[in-house]
Protein backbone atom coordinates (compact mmCIF):
# COMPACT_ATOMS: atom_id res chain seq x y z
CA UNK A 1 0.00 0.00 0.00
CA UNK A 2 1.41 3.13 -1.25
CA UNK A 3 2.19 6.04 1.44
CA UNK A 4 2.50 9.48 -0.63
CA UNK A 5 2.51 12.59 1.19
CA UNK A 6 -0.55 14.08 2.29
CA UNK A 7 -2.23 15.76 -0.59
CA UNK A 8 -3.18 18.46 1.88
CA UNK A 9 -1.17 20.85 3.92
CA UNK A 10 -1.82 24.51 5.02
CA UNK A 11 0.39 25.51 2.64
CA UNK A 12 1.35 22.86 -0.43
CA UNK A 13 -0.97 20.22 -2.00
CA UNK A 14 0.95 17.41 -3.39
CA UNK A 15 -0.42 16.01 -6.23
CA UNK A 16 -0.11 14.32 -9.70
CA UNK A 17 -0.16 16.56 -12.38
CA UNK A 18 -3.03 16.88 -14.69
CA UNK A 19 -3.39 17.98 -18.31
CA UNK A 20 -4.53 21.80 -17.54
CA UNK A 21 -1.27 21.67 -15.70
CA UNK A 22 1.86 21.14 -18.07
CA UNK A 23 2.00 25.07 -18.94
CA UNK A 24 2.38 25.74 -15.18
CA UNK A 25 5.18 23.06 -15.06
CA UNK A 26 6.81 23.87 -17.96
CA UNK A 27 7.10 27.80 -16.44
CA UNK A 28 8.40 26.74 -13.19
CA UNK A 29 10.73 23.63 -14.51
CA UNK A 30 12.56 26.83 -16.80
CA UNK A 31 12.39 29.23 -13.98
CA UNK A 32 14.37 26.81 -11.81
CA UNK A 33 17.09 26.10 -14.42
CA UNK A 34 17.28 30.02 -15.87
CA UNK A 35 20.21 29.96 -13.13
CA UNK A 36 22.44 26.96 -15.12
CA UNK A 37 21.82 28.57 -18.30
CA UNK A 38 25.30 30.46 -18.49
CA UNK A 39 27.23 27.93 -16.20
CA UNK A 40 26.21 24.93 -18.67
CA UNK A 41 29.21 24.77 -21.45
CA UNK A 42 28.15 26.10 -24.69
CA UNK A 43 28.10 22.67 -27.04
CA UNK A 44 26.01 21.24 -23.79
CA UNK A 45 23.08 23.99 -23.61
CA UNK A 46 21.50 23.42 -26.78
CA UNK A 47 21.00 19.72 -25.68
CA UNK A 48 19.89 20.18 -22.36
CA UNK A 49 17.26 22.63 -24.09
CA UNK A 50 16.17 20.14 -26.39
CA UNK A 51 15.76 17.58 -24.20
CA UNK A 52 13.62 19.49 -21.41
CA UNK A 53 11.81 20.73 -24.29
CA UNK A 54 10.82 17.35 -25.35
CA UNK A 55 10.29 15.97 -21.77
CA UNK A 56 8.04 18.70 -20.63
CA UNK A 57 6.57 18.34 -24.07
CA UNK A 58 6.04 14.47 -23.39
CA UNK A 59 2.40 15.02 -21.55
CA UNK A 60 0.80 11.95 -23.00
CA UNK A 61 3.34 9.38 -22.08
CA UNK A 62 2.11 6.66 -19.57
CA UNK A 63 5.46 5.38 -18.54
CA UNK A 64 5.86 9.05 -17.34
CA UNK A 65 4.20 10.91 -14.13
CA UNK A 66 4.51 14.39 -13.52
CA UNK A 67 3.91 15.20 -9.67
CA UNK A 68 3.62 19.00 -8.56
CA UNK A 69 3.18 20.94 -5.87
CA UNK A 70 0.56 23.32 -5.56
CA UNK A 71 0.12 26.44 -2.81
CA UNK A 72 -2.42 29.09 -3.11
CA UNK A 73 -0.51 30.79 -6.06
CA UNK A 74 -0.45 27.83 -8.29
CA UNK A 75 2.07 25.46 -9.14
CA UNK A 76 5.41 25.98 -7.47
CA UNK A 77 7.61 22.71 -7.88
CA UNK A 78 7.40 19.79 -9.93
CA UNK A 79 9.35 16.51 -10.51
CA UNK A 80 9.28 13.60 -13.21
CA UNK A 81 9.13 10.48 -12.22
CA UNK A 82 9.71 8.54 -14.70
CA UNK A 83 9.09 4.08 -15.02
CA UNK A 84 11.41 1.39 -16.26
CA UNK A 85 10.84 0.99 -20.40
CA UNK A 86 10.64 5.16 -20.57
CA UNK A 87 12.12 6.33 -24.22
CA UNK A 88 14.23 9.78 -23.03
CA UNK A 89 16.12 11.59 -25.23
CA UNK A 90 19.82 11.62 -24.11
CA UNK A 91 22.09 14.86 -23.97
CA UNK A 92 23.22 14.08 -27.34
CA UNK A 93 20.46 13.34 -29.57
CA UNK A 94 19.92 10.06 -29.11
CA UNK A 95 17.37 8.16 -27.16
CA UNK A 96 17.60 5.80 -24.27
CA UNK A 97 15.14 3.27 -22.41
CA UNK A 98 15.29 3.48 -18.95
CA UNK A 99 15.64 -0.11 -17.43
CA UNK A 100 15.20 1.20 -13.93
CA UNK A 101 12.78 3.88 -12.22
CA UNK A 102 14.32 7.94 -12.69
CA UNK A 103 13.76 11.33 -10.98
CA UNK A 104 13.85 13.76 -13.30
CA UNK A 105 14.02 17.68 -13.73
CA UNK A 106 13.11 18.25 -9.89
CA UNK A 107 12.03 21.87 -9.97
CA UNK A 108 11.20 24.82 -7.25
CA UNK A 109 10.31 28.11 -8.44
CA UNK A 110 12.65 30.58 -6.73
CA UNK A 111 10.30 31.93 -4.65
CA UNK A 112 9.34 28.57 -2.92
CA UNK A 113 12.53 27.42 -2.00
CA UNK A 114 14.04 26.41 0.99
CA UNK A 115 9.90 25.40 1.73
CA UNK A 116 11.21 21.46 1.70
CA UNK A 117 9.21 21.01 -1.81
CA UNK A 118 11.86 19.92 -3.30
CA UNK A 119 12.62 17.33 -0.81
CA UNK A 120 8.94 16.07 -0.54
CA UNK A 121 8.80 15.38 -4.24
CA UNK A 122 12.17 13.37 -3.97
CA UNK A 123 10.33 11.39 -0.96
CA UNK A 124 7.53 11.17 -3.45
CA UNK A 125 9.27 9.14 -6.24
CA UNK A 126 11.63 7.02 -3.93
CA UNK A 127 7.76 6.08 -2.70
CA UNK A 128 6.42 5.82 -6.31
CA UNK A 129 9.78 3.17 -7.28
CA UNK A 130 9.08 1.28 -4.19
CA UNK A 131 5.30 1.18 -5.12
CA UNK A 132 6.34 -0.85 -8.64
CA UNK A 133 8.26 -2.85 -7.18
CA UNK A 134 11.72 -1.18 -8.14
CA UNK A 135 15.07 -1.86 -6.68
CA UNK A 136 16.40 1.90 -6.72
CA UNK A 137 15.28 5.60 -8.02
CA UNK A 138 17.77 6.77 -10.13
CA UNK A 139 18.67 10.91 -10.46
CA UNK A 140 20.92 12.18 -12.57
CA UNK A 141 22.51 16.23 -11.95
CA UNK A 142 25.33 18.04 -13.16
CA UNK A 143 28.11 19.66 -11.20
CA UNK A 144 26.46 22.69 -11.32
CA UNK A 145 23.52 22.14 -9.60
CA UNK A 146 24.60 22.14 -6.49
CA UNK A 147 20.85 22.34 -4.69
CA UNK A 148 20.10 19.14 -6.38
CA UNK A 149 23.16 17.27 -5.64
CA UNK A 150 23.35 18.22 -1.90
CA UNK A 151 19.65 17.23 -1.86
CA UNK A 152 20.64 13.67 -3.53
CA UNK A 153 23.24 13.27 -0.61
CA UNK A 154 21.34 14.69 2.06
CA UNK A 155 18.42 11.99 1.23
CA UNK A 156 20.64 9.21 1.50
CA UNK A 157 21.22 8.97 -2.52
CA UNK A 158 25.21 7.57 -3.23
CA UNK A 159 26.65 8.52 -6.29
CA UNK A 160 27.27 5.79 -8.81
CA UNK A 161 28.67 7.99 -11.73
CA UNK A 162 30.97 10.59 -11.24
CA UNK A 163 31.28 13.52 -14.03
CA UNK A 164 33.25 12.97 -16.56
CA UNK A 165 33.28 9.16 -16.01
CA UNK A 166 31.19 8.91 -19.77
CA UNK A 167 31.92 10.05 -23.15
CA UNK A 168 30.27 12.92 -24.89
CA UNK A 169 27.06 14.42 -23.31
CA UNK A 170 26.47 12.46 -21.00
CA UNK A 171 30.04 13.28 -19.21
CA UNK A 172 28.47 16.17 -17.55
CA UNK A 173 26.14 14.45 -15.53
CA UNK A 174 26.77 12.85 -11.74
CA UNK A 175 24.42 9.50 -11.34
CA UNK A 176 22.74 8.84 -7.88
CA UNK A 177 21.33 6.29 -7.08
CA UNK A 178 18.85 5.21 -4.31
CA UNK A 179 18.76 1.56 -2.42
CA UNK A 180 14.83 0.37 -1.88
CA UNK A 181 14.85 -2.94 -0.35
CA UNK A 182 11.67 -4.89 -0.22
CA UNK A 183 11.76 -4.88 3.47
CA UNK A 184 11.81 -1.27 3.78
CA UNK A 185 9.25 0.56 5.58
CA UNK A 186 6.72 3.42 3.70
CA UNK A 187 8.62 6.75 3.34
CA UNK A 188 6.30 8.74 6.28
CA UNK A 189 4.21 11.54 5.52
CA UNK A 190 5.91 15.02 5.44
CA UNK A 191 5.10 17.50 7.75
CA UNK A 192 3.47 20.18 6.78
CA UNK A 193 5.82 23.58 6.72
CA UNK A 194 4.53 26.94 6.75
Amino acid sequence: MSTLPSHDSPRFRYRLAAAYDWGDIAAVTQQAYAQYELEIMEDCRASFQRGMQSVLAASKNADMEWWVAEGDHGISGAVLFCHPGATLPALDGSTITLTQPEARLLSVSPQARGLGLGHTLMQICIQRARDIGANALVVRAMPEMDSANRLCQQMGFSKRTEAGSRSGAMARLIDYVFPISADDPPAPSPIARN
